[in-house]
């Protein structure tokens, strides 16, 4: 009896085995060579977040069951560095599909359902342990491979994109000094392309002696992007508009009785706080445009005013201006996109949007 069990165990579990199988992305790549681009994000920093974007064409696999998610190393770069390994405190792994029309640098609006983590805790991995092409998937003593914690079923028709998002934080591969862990994967054309900012006019004081109020932007300006109004010497702890119009008026314009400018005339107000040192920023004023070529080229002048009763006559204290020119969009000539920010885990904004693939591969079952 036992001859025969044992035979069958084996030959049960030899069918298991062949039953995995691999599906690979971008697909219309060619995965056994060294692809044209790669990533910083997320293993040569402290903290980042992810999301990677596949349409039906580059998924290879319309519907697959994974229980396992693989990158690779790009190369070929000599080992350079500290020899690791090094640990991440947390990394989570989360997949599904979204519907959006096109991703942009707002992280919560590129998914049309909820993604399901397959992966959330601490890592130990190694970095590229020196030249190769194409590295093997995995990365070295497979440290870049992630097994789920339960297997999900992935469905994809056209127009869907697979998403696989990713948000690593506490990274201590700086601590040790340089060393390279830069992923592989595709790059491709089109998609947003950055336009600019400028000041002009100036502020006036919320009190006597006091420096004149300034704003400031930064981030991606144009289709796709999201840029965001910051400012100072506003006045502690008060209320205030930001004023977004297409039109402005010429510098000289003031409050009467003020030397406070009255620079743009304003289609939308959004209403914010100072904080005690009389200053607002981060992303509280963030403006994202969807990825549509509509906006190619608009002009968008900014403004902030606050209310100061004891600054003049009106209560009221302004800002310089800005005057921000949107760049385009442009369909990316591949059906991959990448949504990132290389410094914060939590963002609720991407500070890069490129068109580019992960080299990923899924072990499917």
């Amino acid at each position: 009896m036992r001859s025969i069990l044992v035979p069958s165990l084996l030959c049960a579990l030899g069918a298991a085995l062949s039953a995995q199988t691999y599906t690979a992305m971008p697909a219309n790549s060619n995965l056994g060579a060294e692809l044209s681009g790669f990533s910083l994000v997320p293993f040569m920093q402290p903290n980042a977040r992810v999301q990677a974007f596949y349409d039906f064409a580059e998924t290879g696999n319309p519907f697959f069951t994974a229980d396992q998610l693989s990158l690779r190393f790009d190369g070929p770069i000599p080992q350079v560095g500290a020899p690791g390994p090094f640990s991440i405190t947390r990394l989570q792994i989360r997949v599904g599909v979204s519907n959006v029309a096109a991703p942009t640098a707002q992280f919560a609006s590129n998914l049309s359902q909820p993604l399901t983590t397959v992966f959330d805790g601490p890592v130990s991995y190694l970095p590229d342990p020196g030249s190769a092409s194409p590295h093997p998937w995995g990365g070295t003593n497979d440290t870049l491979t992630f097994n789920f914690t339960a297997p999900v079923t992935i469905a994809t028709a056209p127009g869907d994109w697979l998403v696989v998002e990713m948000v690593m934080e506490g990274n201590n591969i700086a601590s040790f000094g340089f060393a390279h862990a830069i992923v592989d994967g595709n790059n491709a054309g089109g998609g947003l392309s950055n336009g600019s900012a400028a000041a002009f006019g100036s502020g006036c004081s919320a009190s006597v002696g006091a420096p004149a109020a300034t704003c400031t932007t930064s981030g991606l300006y144009g289709p796709g992007g999201a840029h965001f109004l910051a400012g100072q010497n506003l006045g502690a702890n008060t209320i205030g508009v930001a004023a977004f119009g297409f039109a402005s008026f010429p510098v000289g314009t003031t409050l009467p009785g003020t030397n406070c400018g009255v620079l743009v005339d304003p289609q939308l107000l959004v209403p914010f706080l100072t904080d005690a040192a009389g200053a607002v920023g981060g992303t509280t004023l963030a403006l994202s445009l969807p990825a549509d070529p509509v906006f190619n080229g608009g002009v968008l002048h900014e403004q902030l005013a606050t209310l100061v009763p004891t600054a003049n006559p009106f209560g009221i204290v302004t800002s310089n201006a800005q005057t921000v020119t949107f760049g385009s969009w442009t369909t990316p000539t591949r059906g991959f996109y990448t949504v990132s920010h290389d410094t914060n885990a939590n963002a609720a904004f991407a500070n890069a949007v490129r068109p580019f693939g992960f080299a990923v591969r899924f072990r499917t079952l």
